[in-house]
């Protein structure tokens, strides 16, 4: 599980990161003192599982349980807590999955861990896309197959731009040069986009690419990718190939190289 912790109390945090590394459940991807920087962390990475102080300076605790739980609605969150009188909302209000009681032990550690690994199950399916080498997408580590291969390039590129937005015209331009930008080219770039949309409801993902009137994007925080990994420093496993089958991608394999080339 895809885990952070956020405790403004430094020795604290130290000691409860110190405990969890143990457990090869949790995957611990940072800590933080300060809410506001979790909260940022959290609209760019997936979350699976956030242990939260409840009194923190700034929006504290509660306000950032609430936050989290909008942009991860199956995420698990416990809270730590010397305060009982903010239990009730922290339950109630938002939601809470569990909570333990400052000052703990390593008993209480292992019992909140193994009520997360319980909860785990409720964690909806996990989308990777791969980009080193030929472009891929897996669900669940299940290889997924594209009927329609058209729509396979448009979500390449919407994960080229990395959750930024690309315009109809720019996918005209990129996956339809040969046609003229017309209404039937348009309507390809519809059927693509229905496509794909359709195919991750029918795996139980939806909302992974969104579509606005001219344009579309994937949401970056909902999936895992090698390319997103890479810009974010947790890995680096780019070789010198990026989405091959794709000339539009040569231009970011340049500048991949590069970045390679400079951290060797």
């Amino acid at each position: 599980m895809k885990t952070i912790l956020v405790d403004d109390e430094y020795i604290i945090l130290k000691q409860l990161e110190n405990y969890l590394k143990s457990y090869e459940e949790i995957d611990l991807k940072e800590v933080f003192t300060s809410p506001s920087k979790a909260l940022k962390y959290a609209k760019d990475h997936e979350i699976d599982f956030a242990v939260l102080d409840v009194e923190m300076p700034g929006i504290g605790g509660i306000h950032l349980g609430k936050e989290l739980r909008k942009l991860y609605p199956d995420m698990i969150l416990i809270y730590v807590t010397g305060y009982w009188d903010y239990l009730k909302e922290a339950i109630f209000d938002v939601k809470a999955d569990y909570y333990i009681v400052k000052p703990y032990n390593e008993a209480d550690i292992k019992d909140m861990v193994q009520r997360a690994v319980l909860l785990s199950g409720r964690l909806k399916r996990k989308v990777r896309f791969e980009t080193f080498g030929r472009f891929n997408v897996f669900i669940d580590g299940e290889l997924i197959h594209f009927s329609n291969a058209k729509a396979k390039e448009l979500l390449a590129l919407c994960i080229d731009h990395e959750g930024g937005y690309v315009s109809m015209e720019e996918a005209i331009d990129k996956l339809w040069s040969d046609r003229p930008f017309d209404e039937k080219t348009k309507n390809l770039y519809r059927k693509a986009v229905s496509y794909c949309k359709r195919l991750f409801i029918h795996y139980g993902c939806d909302n992974i690419l969104q579509n606005r009137r001219g344009y579309c994007f994937v949401k970056k925080q909902k999936v895992n990718c090698d390319l997103f990994d890479q810009e974010d420093r947790q890995t680096n496993t780019f070789e010198g190939n990026y989405m091959e089958d794709y000339e539009w991608a040569r231009e970011k394999e340049a500048m991949l190289t590069m970045k390679y080339l400079y951290n060797e």
